[in-house]
């Protein structure tokens, strides 16, 4: 009878151990502070570098990638979000810009479209929407606008106004007199 007795007890004293042993060992092993992520985009990587290692954080280098936007050399992205919780001694995973793509952009504007289209193309450039309006100054198919402007940092697609040519050649080709 006393060793029926005895087998639950023991059975108990185990459950206990082995629940404050695993609790010391949760204890033990999240010991580490717990850090939220500051915002590094935009900055330079020394400083971000340093903010990282205040908060007992450390910087990695993912890569770099063209950004219109972010200048050469500050961070585009990280790939923990800001404002997330970690444990110290994590590592931030960053990506520096390369700033834009196309550093100056040419000067296309009174150009006929197809060599405008050759002079982008050389440069990497590509011409992600034309609008076509009539002009009485210019002929047809002349690029008579750009965005981003002549000699002006810019990305890699590009905007132009491009001529139909005086409404009386656009009567002439329809037919409709209107």
């Amino acid at each position: 009878m006393k060793n029926l007795i005895k087998i639950p007890v023991y059975i108990v004293v185990l459950l206990v151990l082995g629940i404050v042993s695993g609790h010391l060992t949760f204890q033990l092993l999240s010991f580490s502070r717990t850090v939220i992520v500051p915002d590094l985009r935009g900055k330079e990587m020394m400083d971000a570098n340093d903010i990282l290692r205040d908060k007992g954080l450390h910087i990695s280098l993912e890569g770099e990638d063209y950004d219109a936007v972010i200048p050469q050399g500050n961070i585009i992205r990280q790939d923990i979000i800001p404002g997330s919780k970690v444990k110290e001694d994590r590592e931030v995973g960053i990506v520096l810009s390369k700033g834009p793509k196309v550093q100056y952009v040419p000067d296309i504007v009174g150009q006929p479209l197809d060599t405008a289209e050759a002079i982008l193309e050389e440069k990497g450039i590509h011409i992600g929407k034309m609008i076509y309006v009539h002009s009485e100054n210019a002929a047809k198919n002349v690029v008579l606008a750009q965005r981003p402007e002549t000699n002006e940092s810019g990305s890699d697609v590009f905007t132009v106004v491009v001529s139909l040519g005086a409404y009386e050649d656009d009567k002439a080709n329809t037919g409709n007199g209107r």
